[in-house]
């Protein structure tokens, strides 16, 4: 049952592909059921199957991958789907490779295993290779078993699920497993395949996952990367990745839901939302009701991601892989520090958002591949969901304990430079999590830096709602909603002690969340609940689209300033030095061509003469400024 092969049982299968003489099975509670997820007891492989679930490691007795799984993720109804796509992706280029592979249904709840046999065996090297690249191009994908030579397993198809399903092959033959058929080349090709495919780093660089159908044409504006991704015929290889990066470019771009919800109709790239993958090579249609929900949901994912790649400068190729290669070791060992010292970014309020303010900017160092990075007060409090007095509190704090410094400060329409401060790491040549005289090849350096940016994306994002506002739940119920991704489940005391806070604490933000069904009890103590009701929650709490009004409030502040600074930079000089091309804060209604002319709206004035900078913030908001305003000042 649930083998393809009628001539083997699931512990058949099992007894000819284990590469060790030993499984591990799981264990029955006092009251009969096993109500955790793990697998502590060894069980000698022989003609008796196991009564329990049982998994088989990967490698043998000396390391040797002989058999690989790829295990994709279904936590959520929506993460469900993702991971059936990416299934079938990855799927899709071992065939392209023509490697044998088997596709099995983990269990009930959906997820999906990709199994190869290896001939031969692999070393950890390259199945670690493979596996990072993997990680790097599939989200859903959890890589950890496969970095784990000693004890990484997994079910074998067949094998039954504590839930009382079992492990269903979809695609492929089960006995191809004890054929043993694919090569340690074979997986070095795949490797540099998977790392030629894998997204880039930001949304406007990344590139069509299929054809693209050059007739279509959004109603909007969109970036080329964006207009590539809603042509993609059919969603390409990924559905479901190509239509969030057609909602991700058209959030950046300034549209609306209901401009998605349009868009969504007909768009090639956005078949996702039109149809469901059924998880054996076909498309079923959605329901409206479903469609126009799901849509939603990734709608204000997107926006959230929107937000945090917003400061980001233009992207450029990193030219001294040595500096990159210093700056990811040193965000790595700074994630690591704040993991393994969660005491001192826990204690207070404070001290959660200057963790938040830190990893910002390990975030926009990892993404521009330089030390020093230009960051505003302003830019920083929207990617973290903060005031922008609670970042600078929490930048000066940070200055002061020595963990950044500042490079340079603001000037004018520029934003000030910080560096985060090389303390993380400690001896180079032996405490070092890479040492310094041993830089890792560019393969796994970029592989590296992708899966760091994932996992601060990941923190960030989840925290970036209005929900976890001062005024909603706070900003530490974001960090433990964030938290809840990294780990299935967490009892009170693993949670206060991840974040560093007291029981009782973590007690109370814990039963808020729970007050508002952002989690559900699991038999290992709390998990997230299978729908996201992040918005619902803000609603019912009347914090909804408050991060809207910030960015709003923080956009006409910035207005203002730039304005001013123009305004003094006349002030200042003389008309032979005044700027001869348009100026920042300019308009193409007021635009004009004879050189010294003015190219701005004058600053609004009181009658003794002084600068009105009330009167101009009211300009700002009542839109004159923009263009297509049919207003025009008098001074100008």
């Amino acid at each position: 049952m649930g083998v393809s092969s009628d001539r083997w049982t699931a512990w058949d299968l099992t007894r000819r592909i284990s590469p060790r003489d030993q499984v591990r099975v799981m264990v029955r509670e006092a009251d009969g059921r096993l109500h955790i997820n793990q697998y502590p007891r060894l069980f000698r492989v022989g003609p008796d199957a196991p009564t329990t679930p049982w998994c088989i490691r990967l490698a043998d007795a000396a390391h040797q991958f002989r058999l690989l799984c790829f295990d994709f993720d279904a936590k959520t109804p929506d993460a469900v789907e993702n991971a059936v796509d990416d299934c079938d992706a990855l799927s899709g280029v071992l065939d392209e490779l023509s490697i044998a592979h088997v596709v099995c249904q983990s269990s009930a709840g959906g997820g999906r295993h990709v199994w190869i046999g290896i001939a031969g065996g692999a070393s950890p090297a390259i199945v670690a290779a493979v596996a990072r690249e993997a990680h790097a191009t599939y989200e859903t994908l959890d890589h950890g078993m496969l970095l784990n030579p000693a004890e990484g397993a997994a079910r074998p198809p067949g094998a039954p699920h504590r839930d009382g399903s079992t492990s269903t092959v979809l695609r492929g033959r089960a006995d191809v497993l004890a054929a043993l058929t694919t090569t340690p080349g074979e997986l070095e090709r795949l490797a540099v395949v998977l790392a030629e495919r894998k997204p880039a780093l930001r949304h406007v660089d990344t590139r069509p996952s299929g054809p693209v159908d050059g007739s279509h044409h959004t109603h909007r504006d969109l970036s080329k990367t964006g207009e590539a991704h809603m042509a993609t015929i059919d969603g390409g290889s990924n559905p479901s990745w190509t239509a969030f990066m057609c909602l991700l470019t058209a959030a950046s771009a300034g549209w609306t839901l209901g401009d998605a919800l349009h868009a969504a109709k007909t768009a090639p790239g956005m078949e996702h939302f039109r149809t469901k993958n059924t998880g054996r090579g076909t498309r079923k249609p959605r329901s409206a009701g479903e469609a126009r929900d799901r849509l939603a949901r990734q709608w204000a994912k997107a926006q959230q991601y929107a937000a945090l790649q917003r400061p980001l400068p233009a992207a450029q190729e990193p030219r001294d892989l040595t500096e990159l290669g210093a700056i990811v070791t040193d965000v790595d060992d700074l994630l690591t520090r704040l993991r393994v010292n969660a005491g001192r970014w826990g204690r207070t309020e404070a001290a959660i958002s200057q963790r938040t303010i830190l990893i910002a900017l390990a975030y926009l160092t990892l993404q521009t591949g330089k030390h020093a990075v230009a960051a505003s007060i302003r830019d920083l409090a929207l990617m973290s969901g903060l005031g922008r007095t609670t970042a600078a509190t929490a930048l000066h704090a940070l200055t002061e304990a020595g963990f950044i410094q500042q490079v340079r400060s603001s000037d004018g329409g520029n934003a000030a430079e910080w560096e985060l401060i090389h303390k993380f790491s400690t001896t180079p040549d032996t405490v070092r999590s890479q040492p310094t005289k041993n830089p890792r090849p560019p393969p796994e350096l970029f592989a590296l830096r992708a899966e760091l940016i994932r996992t601060i994306e990941h923190q960030l994002t989840d925290q970036l709602h209005d929900l976890f506002t001062r005024k909603g739940l706070g900003h530490l119920a974001g960090r433990i909603y964030a938290l809840l991704r990294e780990y299935a489940a967490l009892t009170i005391d693993s949670a206060a002690r991840l974040l560093g806070v007291s029981s009782r604490h973590m007690a109370t933000i814990l039963s808020r969340l729970r007050r508002y069904r952002l989690i559900i009890k699991h038999s290992e103590g709390w998990a997230r609940s299978r729908r996201d009701l992040r918005t619902m929650a803000a609603r019912v709490l009347g914090v909804e689209g408050m991060l809207d009004v910030r960015r709003d409030l923080y956009e006409a502040e910035r207005v203002v300033w730039a304005w001013w600074q123009a305004e003094y930079a006349t002030m200042t000089s003389t008309p032979r030095q005044r700027p001869r091309r348009p100026h920042v804060s300019s308009r193409p209604l007021f635009e004009a061509s004879t050189p010294g002319e003015r190219v701005w709206p004058r600053y609004p004035r009181s009658p003794d003469g002084r600068a009105d900078h009330r009167q101009a913030r009211e300009y700002v908001d009542e839109g004159v400024l923009n263009p297509e305003n049919r207003w025009q000042l008098s001074a100008a």
